[in-house]
């Protein structure tokens, strides 16, 4: 049973990935918009417990944040190539700024590799609210065919976030995971101790 437990957190990790490749699949396939909904919904919630039970269990390890980084990549690349077969009206609309947000990402990961030689996984307070954000902007599209709101508080959080990420990984010496913002950022580079939350960082 208690085998069964530690295996939880990466289930839950693993499971979004499958999610991706699903809303991929139901890109090509007529389903509900509430079926996309639901498994959107319940991504971000697995992203929310994976970690929170990970610490809590003491299994969390640097190679496991930097595993749900990029299986978050992937699952918001999945939900925009969803977005891209199904709205592509909104898509011409916001081209601009899309291309934006993933050239912002793409520039966050090549910094981390140029100078860590590994993926930036921080995991912010910021980043952890745009992800609620962005669920707002992707259900409201799937539910309504437009998202005007949403996506413009969207974008420009998320430049925000973007920001703030890319200014931790200049201010950082070494590579860390679970950084919860900027000002943690700045004690970590002075060899300060940070204070543990078992909710974003403990």
């Amino acid at each position: 049973m208690k085998t069964l437990l530690y295996k939880i957190p990466f289930a839950l990790l693993y499971s979004r990935l499958v999610i991706a490749v699903l809303l991929i699949v139901f890109s090509f396939i007529a389903v509900s918009p509430g079926i996309i909904i639901t498994l959107s919904i319940y991504a971000i919630v697995s992203d929310i417990f994976d970690g929170m039970l990970a610490r809590h269990l003491k299994i969390s390890t640097v190679k496991m944040r930097q595993t749900d980084t990029k299986i978050d990549t992937v699952f918001w690349l999945g939900c925009l190539f969803y977005l891209c077969m199904h709205h592509t009206a909104f898509i011409k609309t916001y081209v601009i700024q899309l291309i934006i947000l993933v050239s912002s990402e793409c520039i966050i990961i090549l910094f981390g590799l140029l100078k860590f030689n590994e993926r930036i996984s921080y995991h912010t307070i910021l980043s952890k609210v745009w992800a609620l954000i962005l669920l707002w902007f992707f259900i409201d599209l799937v539910s309504n065919d437009t998202s005007y709101i949403s996506f413009t508080i969207a974008f420009w959080y998320g430049l925000m976030v973007q920001f703030e990420i890319l200014a931790i990984a200049i201010i950082l010496k070494i590579n860390q995971t679970d950084v919860p913002g900027l000002v943690q950022a700045i004690k970590l580079r002075k060899g300060l101790l940070i204070k543990k939350n078992r909710f974003f960082n403990g």
